[in-house]
């Protein structure tokens, strides 16, 4: 597997293989070689994986069991990527608030 340096933040438009600064090398590399016989195209993004786990579909790669599974997504939220499929507060906003108002 080549490595892939890289340098500031992982988003969602990065390759896979970005993910190896936060996930094993064994995780990453069942993400990358996705089999014919999987009802999904190997993921080529970050984004593309995050896919995966909000559709609950990272069981359906073959040997991702629940540790590589609860590890993905611990790197993912890690990251600030929402894994749960609810809509991220836009925090690019310095005016934004965490807090809402009730």
């Amino acid at each position: 597997m080549t490595e892939y340096p890289h340098h500031g933040p992982v988003t969602l438009d990065c390759p896979v293989q970005c993910l190896t600064t936060v996930l094993s090398r064994r995780a990453v590399n069942l993400l990358t070689r996705v089999r014919h016989h999987e009802p999904f195209d190997p993921p080529r993004t970050v984004g593309d994986v995050a896919d995966l786990c909000t559709r609950n579909q990272l069981l359906e790669v073959h040997g991702l069991g629940p540790r590589h599974i609860s590890e993905i997504k611990a790197a993912l939220v890690f990251m600030g990527i929402d894994v749960m499929g609810r809509p991220q507060p836009d925090t690019s906003n310095p005016n934004h608030s965490q807090r809402e108002d009730r």
